[in-house]
């Protein structure tokens, strides 16, 4: 069995994480959080035989969160019965503390090293190039600018970038493609998602007053609004679904669920529901729409 430990950036353990598990549905997968770690569900699990004979997997992220961590990686070094995948993002530079611990513990440690500025804009470079979108170096450089120097929102640029062509039969120039990264704006809609799922309708809406309100720019907040309500709710009947959302937002969902129960989040999206014909038979316009849905934050 293996038990792997990744650490660095959440572009890098998201990578990793992915990479460290197999290409196929025939396995038993569970994913825990370090910060609500329930330490007796997961024993339970990693420590039990799959009833049907399939690989078992524990991907346990946040795991520095952990109290008591070093009782916890003594403990999970003996299992024989679960791969384990454990993970950690360096807000700075990694502990190397933590490294030896894992490392004495048995586990495989995969570090993101401290890279230089060249190394990180050829990630941008092969990130967009998986998407068949090719950038220079000074074209990359500016995309990761305008992400905050952020990989995965790098990497939620390129995938916008993807459907935004797949629609396009003509080649699009560079510097149209250029305008389409939209950094700034996406760390604004992240914080006014990330807002609204808190339920501080008052932070929300102040968020929303500083932006761009064309009806286009709407249509796209009270999508990204839809979006995170439907996060909620997936979080409550899908776990598995946590696996297609960067880590970051993954983290932050699991935070906004605790203000939720889910009657209140299926309430809202029959609203959502409403809203969305009323939009498209002009009963009302998608701004007021926009205001209607953050206020049903504070019912």
């Amino acid at each position: 069995m293996e038990r792997i430990f990744i650490t660095g950036s959440s572009y890098f353990v998201d990578k990793h994480i992915k990479e460290c598990l197999p290409d196929t549905d025939d396995i038993s997968l569970e994913i825990y959080f370090g910060d609500e770690l329930d330490k007796t569900e997961f024993f339970s699990y990693i420590n039990s035989i799959d009833l049907f004979g399939s690989e078992k997997f524990a991907v346990l992220r946040n795991v520095c969160k952990i109290r008591d961590l070093e009782v916890l990686v003594a403990a999970m070094s003996k299992t024989t019965e679960c791969n384990l995948i454990l993970s950690d993002v360096a807000k700075e530079k990694i502990d190397q503390k933590i490294i030896k611990l894992f490392k004495n513990n048995g586990f495989t440690v995969i570090a993101e090293e401290q890279k230089k500025t060249r190394a990180t804009i050829d990630d941008v470079i092969h990130i967009f190039k998986t998407k068949n979108i090719v950038f220079n170096y000074n074209q990359a450089e500016l995309i990761f600018n305008k992400c905050f120097n952020n990989l995965s929102m790098v990497e939620h640029e390129a995938d916008k970038m993807e459907l935004f062509l797949l629609s396009r039969k003509e080649n699009v120039p560079v510097n149209i493609l250029l305008e389409e990264i939209s950094g700034e704006k996406e760390e604004t809609i992240y914080a006014l998602t990330d807002t609204f799922g808190m339920r501080n309708v008052a932070g929300t809406l102040k968020i929303y007053k500083t932006m761009d309100n064309s009806s286009d720019n709407n249509f796209r907040i009270f999508f990204a609004l839809t979006r995170r309500v439907f996060y909620l709710y997936l979080l409550y009947i899908d776990i598995e679904f946590l696996k297609r959302v960067p880590d970051f937002q993954a983290v932050k969902i699991k935070e906004q669920q605790k203000k939720w129960n889910q009657k209140e989040i299926v309430k809202i999206i029959d609203r959502i529901s409403e809203l969305d014909k009323d939009i498209k038979t002009g009963i009302i316009n998608v701004d007021n729409a926009v205001i209607s849905l953050i206020l049903l934050a504070d019912n």
